[in-house]
C-alpha cells in the first residue's frame, strides 16, 4: 500500500470512509464513522448502538433507498458528521426503540419508511419522525402513550367520525386522558425561494465572480479581483432566476475584460454592480448612495411571510382530528423557519394565547425549535397565563418553546397532571 493511500484510510476526517457510491448506503461506515467525531465515550456509543438499532428495526436495505431519494431519514441523520447530528440521531433511535413494543408501532413506522414521490409524501414522514420524538417525551414525564388511537370525533351536525389522532396520553395516577397531535412548521414557499434566489446571486457573484477570479490565483501574496455589490428586492422564480444568474455572469466576464465599472438594474427585482481591478472604490460609493451597510456584498429580500396565520392554520387543521369531549394538545415544531425570530414573543404569546380560547376542547398549545449555541444554562419566562422556555438539554443543545395555555378550556384537568405536562417544555430551575 502506498504512502498517499495510507494516509487517506487512516484521516480523522469522518467523511473519508466513503471512498464509493456503495459506502453511502453501508450502516458499518457510519458506525465507523462515530470513532472520528468529537463525542464523548458515553455519546461514541450510544451513537452506534443507535445505528445498529436502527439497521435492525428499518431493514439493511432501507439505507440505500433513503440515500437515492435523499429522504429526510437519510438527510437528518447520516448526512451531516458533525457531533449535534449524532446526538440528534441518538434522540431519535432512543424515542423509536421506546414504543417498539406499543400495538401500532408498526403503522409510525410504516410512514417513517415512506417512499419519497410527493411533496406530501415528505410532510408526512417528517411528521411522523417528530410524532415518535414528540410522544416519547411525554412517555419520560411519566404518561402512558397509545399511538394512532381511534377516536370518534364529532363531524358536524350530529355526525361522528373515526380518527386517528397523533396519540393519546393518559396520567397514570389518576387516568386522566388527553388527546395529542404534532404538526410542524417548514421554512414557507417564500422563504425558500427567497433563499434560492440570494444563494444563487451571491454564489454567482461572490463564489464564482470574486472569489474564483483567474487574477487571484496569479500571485497569492497580492491577488487581484473584481469587487461586486448587490441588491435583492424580491424574490425570483425560476426559470427567470437562470436567466439573471446567466447575465451576472456575462456582467462579471465584461468587467473583467473591459476593466470599466458594470452594472446591472432590472427594476423592483435586483441591483448589481461590479468595479473593476484596479477601482474598488466605485462600487463602495455604489452600495454606500443605496443604503447599504458597510461590508454587505449582497444584502437579501425581505422574506414575505405570515408565519402566525400559517400557525394558526395548522392549528385549526389539528382541531380536525381532536374530540370535542376530550382535552387536547397540539404540539409544532417550528423547524426551520422565522417564527421565533421575527416576532416579539409576548405578541406571540397573546395572539394565540387568543386564538386557544375560541376552542374549547384545546388545552394548551406547544411550539418549540431546537439548535446549537453553546448555550449553558436554562430560563424560562412567565407571559400572563404562558411560558416562554430557553431549556439546555443533556446533550448540549438548545430548545426553545412556547407553551400557549387555554384560559377558557371546558374541560378539566388535574392540577397534578397540568404539572407534568409543564415539565415536558419548562425547565425546572
Amino acid at each position: 500500500m502506498d504512502t498517499t493511500q495510507q494516509s487517506y484510510i487512516e484521516s480523522d476526517d469522518p467523511h473519508a470512509l466513503f471512498r464509493g457510491m456503495e459506502d453511502h448506503w453501508n450502516w458499518e461506515k457510519y458506525i465507523q464513522q462515530c470513532d472520528r467525531i468529537d463525542l464523548n465515550e458515553d455519546q461514541r456509543k450510544r451513537s452506534k448502538d443507535s445505528f445498529r438499532y436502527l439497521q435492525k428495526t428499518l431493514g439493511t436495505g432501507f439505507l440505500r433507498r433513503a440515500f437515492n431519494e435523499r429522504h429526510p431519514f437519510y438527510t437528518s441523520y447520516f448526512c451531516d458528521a458533525a457531533p449535534p447530528a449524532r446526538l440528534s440521531l441518538i434522540r431519535f433511535a432512543e424515542s423509536l426503540r421506546g414504543f417498539q413494543n406499543a400495538p401500532n408501532f408498526k403503522a409510525i413506522l410504516k410512514r417513517i419508511k415512506r417512499r419519497l414521490k410527493t411533496y406530501e409524501a415528505f410532510q408526512d414522514i417528517t411528521e411522523a419522525m417528530s410524532v415518535v420524538e414528540v410522544a416519547h417525551r411525554f412517555l419520560l414525564a411519566g404518561f402512558e402513550v397509545e399511538l394512532e388511537p381511534l377516536i370518534q370525533v364529532n363531524a358536524g351536525k350530529g355526525d361522528q367520525h373515526t380518527k386517528k389522532p397523533d396519540f393519546k396520553i393518559i396520567d397514570r395516577e389518576n387516568g386522566q386522558a388527553i388527546i395529542v397531535e404534532v404538526s410542524r412548521m417548514m421554512a414557507s414557499d417564500n422563504q425558500r425561494l427567497t433563499s434560492d434566489t440570494y444563494e444563487v446571486v451571491f454564489n454567482n457573484l461572490v463564489l464564482w465572480g470574486m472569489q474564483s477570479d483567474p487574477e487571484a490565483f496569479k500571485d497569492i501574496l497580492q491577488p487581484r479581483h473584481i469587487l461586486p455589490r448587490a441588491i435583492i428586492h424580491r424574490a425570483i422564480e425560476r426559470p427567470a432566476l437562470n436567466d439573471i444568474a446567466q447575465e451576472i455572469r456575462s456582467l462579471v466576464e465584461r468587467v473583467r475584460a473591459t476593466g470599466e465599472f458594470g452594472e446591472l438594474i432590472i427594476p423592483d427585482t435586483l441591483e448589481v454592480g461590479i468595479a473593476p481591478y484596479d477601482n474598488h472604490e466605485i462600487a463602495k460609493e455604489w452600495a454606500r448612495e443605496r443604503g447599504m451597510k458597510e461590508g454587505d456584498i449582497v444584502q437579501g429580500a425581505i422574506i414575505l411571510s405570515d408565519e402566525v396565520a400559517r400557525a394558526k392554520g395548522k392549528i385549526r387543521e389539528k382541531l380536525k382530528q381532536l374530540p370535542d369531549d376530550l382535552p387536547s394538545m397540539i404540539v409544532i415544531e417550528a423547524k426551520e423557519n422565522l417564527l421565533f425570530f421575527v416576532y416579539d414573543i409576548r405578541w406571540l404569546a397573546l395572539t394565540f394565547g387568543e386564538e386557544l380560547t375560541r376552542h374549547h376542547n384545546l388545552l394548551r398549545t406547544v411550539m418549540f425549535h431546537s439548535f446549537v449555541d453553546g448555550s449553558r444554562e436554562s430560563a424560562f419566562a412567565e407571559i400572563g397565563a404562558h411560558t416562554f422556555s430557553h431549556r439546555v438539554r443533556r446533550d448540549s443543545s438548545t430548545e426553545q418553546s412556547l407553551t400557549i395555555r387555554n384560559v377558557d378550556c371546558g374541560l378539566p384537568v388535574s392540577a397534578k397532571t397540568l404539572k407534568k405536562l409543564d415539565a415536558i417544555f419548562v425547565p425546572a430551575l
